[in-house]
């Protein structure tokens, strides 16, 4: 059979040279944006571009190992750790959190599980009224907080979208159940393996700071919203980017947000959704076919709770759906993030893509990076 990447190797050319153009239109549109793009076709890297600025000033250009605070396209790489824990016979879907976490079977929790954690049906999405980003950055205090929820619907009826509290249960339920943090687990279990531990962070080492790129541009309007909109709850003002300075603090890099502040590079996040679909990265698959195979089948389809739009989801993915930057491919999975970024496997394609970006701005629609840059790979590949 012919190797794709050979019959496609001028398509490939012009791909990197169409995807780095348009990043720097965009870039050029917005002083202070910067942007990665990369992908994996057949287990092999076929994208890696940068354009813009990593400061909101526009004086520090965008480099390859440059790493991008990247919202809840986080969530995608805890749910990965929890699916190798999992694998790993350390973790099962069915099981009651309060079994690896007793003090969290408490206030009506005591029989929600981790299948529906994964698929925001558990019914905590509600953040504390009085949370803001010192609060969240403490680990501890946070736990403490998950442990006094209340569900707000019967787990497992309906489903809506639990933006923060998905990284501290299921962090705090994966360290509970293999003894490591979840960060080190991040490290070890996905970093390590990939190669691409210098590329990605959850609570970034000193010595990665440099690297991060500043987020700056417009806030999203949730203290304008009624009070009584689950969404205002769920992702609080005094916690919402770029209303706050604090998301470019050293401290809060360095603090682990399970569900937000994973910081990470393109070429990383890609490699990583790579790694779980066809021959792996290198011969290298994180998780095998059944296992992938459960993690991306679908759980909820409807309307979520909390978004009140449409939604698709796996364990811990999102799953494609019409109009998305996945080609609306119902098999692929992954996880978008505020800005107009994502991270995503198509596996019936033997693709993985990542688009990052530091300028968050609301209303893109079809200029939102991620659908343009994922809608020009599939077109250069001839990929339905």
């Amino acid at each position: 059979m012919t190797n794709p990447l050979i019959s496609k190797r001028q398509d490939l050319i012009d791909l990197q040279i169409q995807v780095k153009r348009l990043l720097e239109e965009l870039a050029e549109e917005d002083t202070g944006a910067g942007f990665q793009a990369a992908a994996y076709w057949h287990g092999e890297p076929i994208l890696n571009v940068v354009a813009g600025s990593a400061d909101a000033a526009g004086r520090r250009p965008v480099a390859a190992d440059t790493l991008f605070v990247i919202q809840s396209c986080s969530k995608g790489v805890v749910s990965t750790a929890v699916h190798i824990l999992a694998q790993q016979g350390k973790l099962a879907y069915d099981e009651k959190i309060a079994h690896y976490w007793p003090e969290f079977g408490t206030n009506g929790k005591e029989n929600i599980t981790l299948r529906q954690v994964l698929t925001h049906t558990a019914g905590i999405p509600l953040m504390p009224a009085y949370a803001d980003m010192r609060l969240v950055a403490d680990w501890q205090a946070m736990v403490c907080e998950m442990e006094k929820l209340e569900p707000i619907w019967e787990p497992g009826s309906k489903s809506g979208y639990h933006g923060l509290t998905f990284g501290w249960i299921l962090g705090e339920t994966a360290s509970r159940a293999d003894g490591r943090t979840i960060a080190q687990i991040i490290q070890d279990e996905i970093g390590k393996p990939l190669g691409i531990e210098q590329g990605l962070y959850l609570g970034a080492p000193a010595e990665a700071e440099a690297r991060i790129a500043e987020i700056s541009g417009e806030a999203v309007q949730i203290a304008s919203l009624p009070d009584d909109m689950l969404f205002k709850r769920v992702l609080p003002p005094a916690l919402v980017p770029v209303a706050n300075p604090e998301w470019n603090s050293p401290w809060f890099h360095a603090a682990a947000v399970p569900a937000v502040n994973i910081v990470v590079t393109a070429q990383a996040l890609a490699c990583m959704y790579a790694s779980l679909i066809g021959q792996g990265v290198n011969g290298r698959r994180l998780l095998g076919q059944d296992a992938i195979a459960a993690a991306a089948a679908l759980q909820f389809e409807g309307i979520d709770e909390v978004g009140l739009a449409p939604n698709r989801l796996g364990l811990g993915y999102s799953l494609g759906q019409e109009g998305d930057a996945m080609g609306g491919r119902p098999t692929a999975f992954g996880y978008s993030g505020l800005g107009g970024m994502i991270g995503y496997a198509d596996p019936e394609n033997r693709l993985a893509a990542a688009v990052l970006c530091n300028r968050m701005k609301v209303g893109r629609g079809k200029r939102s990076p991620d659908r343009l840059v994922t809608d020009l790979i599939r077109e250069r590949l001839s990929l339905t």
